[in-house]
């Protein structure tokens, strides 16, 4: 078992098929009269889930991660704050007894199993147990007759999430918050457009196997493993609201779909996607963030809002100038400080650094040239940013839903068929009137900025 070739367990998995159930019967009885007892008794069983349940879940995501590669290891959170009951992530309210129902399943040698490791000082994360399938259990995996649809990958999940920062201010959490009539009617708006999804197949053309793996460095030089399933099983989307702001006005931009982490760097996965066995395009809006910081002092950014018309460095050639500008300018839409955009910038560039001075010519001359903008940078405003192109994004998607026409979104920007462009275009030109009063620029993969 490789460790680090892994997806997270998927709390949401379910299946009502006849199979499934004989199949966690089959295992609960094969289980000893002890390990049986235990599980029954267990003290920490709260909540309504009955033990074969909690099976139910543990050995369907195991199948669905199985059936995605058998080489594939599952991510198993332990600790008792990962499995509360009473939590609206946890839809289908699965106890901590789902830890007894692995470590009875790794016993009785249904599940292969590594321990987790705790953070250290000098690592990145903590790192999660790892479960997999011993050839016991992918024996009766594999005498299963089960369709696409006899699996249910999104069981209960929740579709409208709100974080903040933990108690150390080191990582985003997931907080409880009260349904409001803004949330029930977003949540209606996501669930529908997950619905409509499920009609139509979204695949990457390029890719043999339904599954791609893209390898992070960090600081030190190691290389991990990010695991992205590729395919219809992998499209549920949900919209995240960032500072705890109750009022649900913070970020708000949608995620979920395995397009959206697909690279576009060195190898461009995305220009490979095909929906319903067509090829698409994508279509973004043209410096958005920098074009709606001019909007609110009632200017228009034209052209190439990153072109600075001049060389600034001598050691930056003016062919590489521009895409570093744009970096660091939309760097210091969402930083708070210079410092902040400048350390920013160079950990995303650790091949070709710059000096904190050198940075401060190029960003100097962006706001030379666009002065009205000096106020707006480093000043924490992509939040805010983010929040209004989420709402463009929902009045696109709204409008797309209505039609039965499936589409990507990937915040600023939208994967659709290509016979789907003008449609698309009229729609952005729309939403962008309903939200702003105002038309932004685009342009896509085919088209000249419009």
């Amino acid at each position: 078992m490789d460790p680090d070739y892994s997806v997270p367990f998927n709390r949401h998995a379910w299946s009502d098929a006849e199979a499934f159930v004989e199949l966690v019967d089959t295992v609960y009885a094969s289980l000893p009269m002890k390990s049986q007892k235990e599980l029954i008794g267990s003290s920490n069983n709260k909540g309504s889930m009955s033990v074969k349940d909690i099976m139910r879940v543990v050995l369907v995501d195991l199948y669905n991660t199985y059936k995605q590669d058998p080489k594939l290891s599952t991510g198993f959170a332990r600790k008792h704050k990962d499995w509360v009951v009473n939590d609206r992530y946890n839809g289908q309210g699965i106890p901590r007894k789902i830890v007894d129902v692995v470590d009875a399943l790794k016993k009785a040698r249904y599940l292969r199993y590594e321990p987790g490791k705790s953070k250290k000082a000098g690592d990145d994360v903590n790192k999660r147990s790892r479960i997999q399938p011993t050839k016991k259990l992918k024996d009766l995996f594999n005498g299963l007759d089960l369709s696409r649809n006899d699996i249910i990958n999104h069981h209960k999940q929740e579709t409208i999430l709100l974080r903040n920062k933990d108690a150390n201010d080191e990582k985003s959490v997931n907080i409880k918050y009260e349904d409001t009539p803004a949330t029930t009617r977003m949540r209606k708006v996501v669930e529908s457009y997950n619905e409509m999804m499920l009609k139509h197949h979204v695949d990457v053309a390029s890719l043999r196997e339904p599954i791609f793996v893209r390898e992070h460095k960090n600081e030190k030089g190691e290389v991990t493993k990010e695991v992205i399933p590729i395919g219809p099983d992998h499209m549920f989307t949900y919209r995240v609201f960032s500072r705890g702001d109750s009022k649900f006005r913070k970020h708000g931009r949608w995620y979920g779909g395995f397009w959206q982490r697909l690279p576009k760097k060195r190898v461009d996965l995305r220009k490979d996607i095909y929906i319903d066995g067509e090829p698409t395009d994508e279509i973004d809006f043209s410096g958005l963030h920098p074009t709606l910081l001019a909007l609110e002092h009632g200017k228009l950014l034209d052209g190439d809002k990153y072109d600075l018309g001049r060389t600034v460095l001598d050691t930056v050639k003016m062919s590489e100038q521009r895409n570093i500008v744009k970096e660091l300018v939309l760097i210091a839409i969402n930083a708070k400080s210079k410092s902040e955009t400048y350390a920013a910038y160079n950990a995303q560039n650790k091949d070709k650094t710059l000096t904190d001075a050198e940075l401060d010519q190029l960003l100097a001359a962006f706001i030379e040239k666009y002065p009205f903008l000096q106020s707006e940078l480093c000043s924490d405003k992509g939040i805010d940013l983010m929040y209004t192109d989420s709402q463009i994004t929902e009045a696109v998607i709204r409008r797309f839903v209505e039609d039965n026409k499936p589409i990507l979104p990937i915040h600023d920007s939208y994967i659709v068929k290509q016979s789907d462009r003008n449609f698309l275009k009229l729609v952005m030109k729309d939403a962008c009137n309903d939200v702003l009063g105002h038309t932004l620029p685009f342009e896509s993969e085919f088209d000249e900025v419009r």
